[in-house]
């Protein structure tokens, strides 16, 4: 009767020593010892331990402090006469809610209403994404440090009404409503944070 392979392999392995021709691994003694903690043998175990206490040193290690996001818009004063507002070879990308608009001096801007203010009151937009001129260009990590676009309240109004109608086949359901966005109308006043550059400048005054 023919042997299975298998016994084969097994009558060879028992005529031959194959354990003694395994080499012995030397490990350090703190090696060893982490492998006997995590009851693991040979390098598998160095690499982990190694792995995990990288780990734990970098969850130890200080953390730098988490900056605050500043408000969207904070007051700034009014304004109580006419005012004129020259334009300036700078903008700005500011965050205003879930939207972001890309702005320059006496740029107006309609978006969601400004909850707290008043016609004619001046607003600090403190969520500055980017700054920019012709020759440079600041962007911030998500805000620019320091940097505003001071903002004017002209009007605040109802959008044109939407109407919204659903209806559900086979129920005898119908159903209309409207709704009116209110939206704030803001003028763009000043930038802080970028400066003009004075080739641009005497180039808008020759024009």
């Amino acid at each position: 009767m023919k042997a299975a392979p298998w016994q084969v392999f097994r009558r060879f392995a028992a005529s031959t020593s194959l354990q003694s021709h395994a080499l012995p691994i030397e490990f350090p003694p703190a090696a060893a010892h982490s492998c006997r903690t995590l009851n693991l043998e040979g390098c598998a175990g160095t690499v982990h331990n190694s792995f995990h206490t990288s780990v734990s040193s970098f969850h130890q290690s200080p953390q730098l402090p988490e900056q605050p996001h500043p408000p969207a818009y904070s007051p700034a004063g009014r304004v109580t006469g006419p005012y004129t507002v020259p334009r300036q070879p700078v903008f700005a990308v500011v965050e205003l809610g879930p939207t972001q608009y890309k702005v320059s001096p006496d740029d107006l801007v309609y978006t969601e209403k400004l909850k707290g203010v008043d016609v004619n009151e001046k607003v600090s937009l403190n969520r500055v994404l980017l700054l920019g001129n012709q020759t440079q260009t600041i962007i911030g990590r998500p805000f620019v440090p320091q940097a505003s676009v001071v903002a004017c309240i002209e009007e605040q109004f109802q959008d044109a009404k939407v109407l919204i109608f659903k209806k559900r086949r086979r129920k005898n359901s119908r159903r209309l409503n409207g709704h009116r966005q209110e939206l704030t109308c803001i003028r763009i006043l000043e930038i802080y944070g970028v400066d003009a550059d004075e080739s641009s400048l005497d180039h808008a005054a020759a024009v």
